[in-house]
């Protein structure tokens, strides 16, 4: 117990990010439905609506083009024609059904950093070393897209994936700002949706549904967040503090080349360099290693 009457916990670090982070964390919350990968009728319903509009429009251009036959009197035409439009209406009703792609929204995380644009590389290489040396065990794929203001003016993405769910990091400048954030989405196909409510309804016909079972289906999801939130703190520090992280800390060979595709940004003047790379006085450098000599 401290002099101020609060429990002492090991390894407690006070005055940083992640002991806030740490500090709102230690209440108990409601259970977050977001993450719940169970299928309810609504998607299922956004499924089949999509199905018979792509069936509908497969239909209707054959059914014209016979009619077009039938006007210049091919009977025999027009029902090929017929035939053809409800061979063409099925298929693209089950491959629309079966193939489409629903992305569901989870959770999301931003903040707009006032005078630190100059900390772009050295955030984005933070938080990409982070999740390296923490070796979480996601797919990850690494984006940086010009905005067509040269070199320094970018989009720096990582693309986080664990099975069904990606995380998607961007920092970039935004004027003399920088612009650190993160969104997670859910995406499955049509016959994902319907192999899991299918499944989902045989178990819990059989009484093997139980609130178990559902938060074990979602415990990676909900690790990999708070794994992707830890590390984009680790770049939010770094961008504070105006370090300088080297960039073989993530990218041994480099920063990802410049893709040619072009994304809209707010143009950032030149700012001084800023201080030699080094942990933040609060606690040790990203990544959990301790600070060299």
């Amino acid at each position: 117990m401290n002099d101020n009457g609060y429990t002492s916990l090991p390894g407690w670090r006070g005055g940083d990010a992640n002991a806030a982070y740490i500090d709102k964390n230690l209440r108990h919350t409601p259970v977050e439905t977001e993450l719940d990968d169970s299928v309810g009728w609504r998607q299922l319903l956004q499924l089949f609506v999509y199905a018979l509009l792509a069936s509908f429009l497969a239909f209707l251009p054959l059914l014209f083009f016979g009619f077009i036959l039938l006007v210049g009197g091919s009977g025999e035409g027009f029902a090929v024609m017929t035939a053809l439009a409800y061979i063409a209406s099925g298929v693209a009703f089950w491959v629309t059904l079966l193939g489409m792609r629903l992305v569901e929204p989870i959770a999301e995380w931003r903040v707009l950093l006032a005078d630190r644009s100059g900390s772009l590389d050295s955030a984005y290489v933070a938080i990409a070393g982070t999740l390296a040396h923490r070796s979480i065990p996601v797919d990850r794929a690494e984006r940086v897209i010009a905005t067509g203001l040269g070199r320094e003016q970018v989009r720096n993405r990582l693309v986080l994936s664990e099975g069904k769910c990606q995380v998607y990091v961007s920092v970039f400048a935004y004027g003399t700002s920088l612009y650190l954030g993160w969104q997670m989405w859910r995406s499955r196909r049509g016959y994902v949706l319907i192999g899991g409510f299918v499944s989902d309804l045989l178990a819990s016909v059989m009484g093997r549904v139980s609130p178990e079972r559902i938060m074990m289906r979602t415990e990676g999801v909900r690790a990999m967040r708070e794994a992707v939130h830890a590390a984009s703190r680790e770049g939010l520090a770094t961008a504070v503090d105006q370090l300088v992280v080297p960039v073989n800390y993530a990218f041994p060979q480099g920063l990802p080349p410049v893709r040619a595709e072009q994304a809209r940004s707010a143009p950032a003047p030149g700012l001084d360099s800023t201080p030699a790379w080094g942990p933040p006085t609060a606690g040790p450098r990203a990544g959990g290693a301790p600070p060299g000599p």
